[in-house]
């Protein structure tokens, strides 16, 4: 009799013991997320008092990270084309087997003002053309993909068949950011006029894809802020010599005529041969004179006003 109430109590802690599981949710007062190359960190400083509140969608947390608003991460396969550098088929990579293409990221200057820190010891590939900036945007449509619903930007490498890749020179670009509505990702170069994906990416496999070079339609604007370089192939329009994403003759008489001669990594070098003279004012200004970038709201260029 007097063992019955020992057993009976060891049958409660063991039924409790398994039936519970435990989860491992973080609650964390602050944190950070770094990236570089194909090594991430991530970290999280606890905090003893939690609470949720919600409102529609909205969700702040004190301490614990809701499932909802957290990313699991995606890959951007993306294709594009630069028309100073396209030979026909695929683009040159004169820059780079001159060495002239710089070990850290360019857009830090205006009009990007970008702070992004990727760098990398050395040119991870014999095929990078250049670099180019990756913006994400998320909205509903194309045209309320204005500058306000960026989310993300990333300095990346191009490479010569079109791929955009990491700071690694062959993995795509990776992203931890949270999609709400649709993805559109504008895509800046230096001296090309920047472009939008017309139409939302579509998610598959945990990769986001789009190939900006098979037409005119692919981009926000057409053909009105776009160029047909050979038959079935388009790509961004060169030339904007001062990144105001216009080509008009500022870029001749601002940026071209006071670095003609000159050689390296400079602004009026639009074929990106290396050297400025007659062929880049010629072959790419010229051409593209009047043209003019079709992001939506082009007062602005990444969110800064020019």
């Amino acid at each position: 009799m007097k063992t019955a109430p020992l057993f009976f109590l060891s049958f409660l802690i063991y039924g409790f013991s398994h039936a519970q599981s435990i989860e491992r949710d973080v609650v964390a007062s602050s944190g950070d997320y770094f990236e570089n190359g194909g090594i991430s960190l991530s970290w999280t400083l606890g905090e003893l008092a939690t609470e949720t509140y919600m409102a529609g969608n909205i969700i702040l947390t004190q301490g614990f990270q809701q499932p909802g608003a957290t990313s699991q991460g995606f890959s951007l396969d993306l294709k594009v084309f630069l028309n100073g550098p396209f030979n026909g088929a695929t683009m040159n990579a004169t820059l780079n087997t001159n060495g002239y293409v710089p070990l850290n990221q360019p857009y830090n200057a205006n009009p990007w003002f970008y702070t992004g820190t990727e760098s990398v010891a050395a040119i991870p590939s014999a095929n990078v053309v250049d670099w180019v900036l990756i913006e994400l945007r998320d909205a509903a449509n194309a045209a309320s993909a204005t500058p306000s619903t960026m989310i993300e930007r990333k300095a990346a490498f191009l490479l010569q068949n079109g791929i955009v890749t990491g700071l690694d020179g062959s993995n795509p670009l990776a992203s931890t950011a949270t999609i709400t509505q649709n993805l559109f990702v504008v895509v800046w170069h230096r001296h090309h006029l920047g472009i939008m994906s017309a139409n939302p990416l579509v998610l598959s496999g945990g990769t986001y894809s789009y190939d900006f070079t098979t037409g005119s339609g692919q981009v926000a604007g057409g053909s009105l802020g776009y160029k047909q370089l050979a038959p079935g192939i388009w790509g961004m329009v060169g030339g904007d010599g001062n990144s105001d994403d216009q080509v008009n003759s500022l870029d001749k008489n601002d940026i071209w005529a006071p670095q003609a001669g000159f050689s390296g990594y400079v602004q009026g070098d639009f074929n990106m041969d290396s050297q400025v003279n007659n062929n880049d004012k010629n072959d790419i200004w010229a051409v593209n004179a009047g043209t003019g970038g079709q992001v939506p709201d082009l007062g602005y260029k990444c969110g800064v006003p020019r």
